[in-house]
């Protein structure tokens, strides 16, 4: 029916790859899918009873690694009441996410696996705003725990295996290369049996050979790593996570042979990493190969104070990152992916289209996400639509405008 057909026309389209169709170009959606893409005013464009118009049209953002705005007493149960961050999450872009968890020691009372059943629940079901495709499971075999709370890094297979029967969709763990290869990576092996992407961190002791050791497990599989620079390591000499995750081709060495490199994520708030930092993996890696995240722990309110796993946390004055009360420990950022695309854009010159990439695309083919992300013919009409200015103005989650910026007065 013409009827449900939906027009939006822009100036300027972010395509897949990186690329942009500019121009007057028109997006055709039928049944919640895109479903033509015109250059010219097709019949159909001209026919639609429905139209939006937007200087700036680009893919609903992918966050891969989001921990929940609030909605619970306690961080680590944010996650147990999902609507409230799912209806949050469509003002700022983001169409898609992956609910990030945490297994502290006494993961009873902490309600953990009642609040995996919770997001089970809701896997890939749309009409809620933002849209849970799975679980990014930070933890618990991780070295170094840096804000998060300490948990049994060393639990047992048999634990390990139930955790994991309790996520069927889990889609990325983040696990230490370091602390596993005490166990001749038996834990990454079962992420891998089941589909599950890992992601190295947590880890600043991993070395070359622990490293290296993970990756040969299964050659084809590209693993992942967790906010690269933030809790991991550095070394000219001695390589650790870092220096993994800065390359696009390893050298010809011994060792390194059939692999490839890591992709990396990265922490979008400019504070967790220094935008030189930044700058220094937008040239040294492939703009396909790097994510941007939120590691969002708390919404944007300054000095705002909240309960982390029974620990005191401040937002800090800013309003950019959650602290440890009383230090400087960061425990997360309070910003968003259109905080990433809008620096990307502004401060590093990227064009729309390889931003966008960095915070749709990507992010859903690292966690392996099928059908959104991207702006093409048959997935899921998740759109963004800014002024010149990038503003947003609309998201559109399955073609249903679900946010509408207020006008200025």
């Amino acid at each position: 029916m013409e009827d449900d057909i939906v027009c939006i026309t822009c100036k300027q389209l972010a395509l897949p790859g990186g690329e942009t169709l500019e121009g007057k170009v028109h997006i055709i959606v039928e049944d919640g899918k895109i479903s033509a893409i015109f250059d010219q005013e097709a019949d159909l464009v001209k026919s639609t009873k429905t139209h939006y118009y937007a200087d700036i049209v680009t893919p609903g953002f992918v966050d891969i690694h989001h921990h929940g705005l609030s909605g619970a007493d306690d961080l680590v149960r944010f996650w147990s009441n999902p609507a409230y961050t799912q209806s949050r999450l469509i003002k700022y872009g983001v169409t898609s996410f992956l609910a990030s968890m945490v297994f502290p020691k006494d993961l009873q009372s902490h309600s953990v696996f009642n609040t995996l059943k919770i997001l089970e629940g809701i896997v890939g079901e749309t009409g809620q705003g933002s849209t849970c495709e799975g679980i990014h499971a930070e933890g618990p075999i991780v070295n170094d725990f840096g804000g998060l709370p300490v948990g049994d890094n060393e639990m047992s297979i048999p634990d390990f295996k139930n955790i994991l029967d309790a996520m069927p969709s889990c889609r990325i763990m983040t696990i230490s290369p370091h602390v596993d290869a005490k166990n001749n990576y038996e834990r990454i092996k079962m992420l891998l049996d089941r589909g599950i992407v890992p992601a190295l961190g947590h880890d600043r002791l991993a070395t070359e050979q622990e490293i290296l050791g993970a990756l040969k497990i299964k050659p084809s599989v590209q693993f992942h790593i967790t906010h690269l620079f933030n809790v991991c390591s550095f070394h000219h000499r001695n390589p650790s996570l870092v220096n993994f995750g800065m390359t696009d081709r390893f050298p010809s060495l011994p060792g390194y042979e059939k692999l490839a490199p890591p992709t990396v994520e990265i922490i979008g708030d400019m504070v967790h990493v220094h935008p030189l930092a930044v700058s220094n993996v937008l040239s040294s890696r492939h703009f396909n190969q790097v994510a941007f995240v939120s590691d969002c722990t708390a919404e944007a309110i300054p000095n705002k104070k909240i309960s982390y796993s029974n620990r005191d946390m401040t937002v800090t004055a800013d309003g950019k990152c959650l602290v440890i009360e009383g230090t400087t420990t960061l425990a997360g950022s309070c910003c968003s992916c259109l905080d990433a695309f809008k620096s990307l854009v502004k401060m590093f010159h990227t064009g729309i289209g390889k931003a966008a990439a960095m915070v749709a695309e990507n992010p859903a083919r690292i966690a392996n996400l099928k059908g959104i992300g991207s702006v093409k013919v048959g997935n899921r009409a998740d759109l963004l639509l800014f002024d010149d200015d990038l503003n947003l103005q609309k998201t559109f989650v399955c073609g249903h405008p679900v946010y509408t910026a207020k006008e200025v007065e």
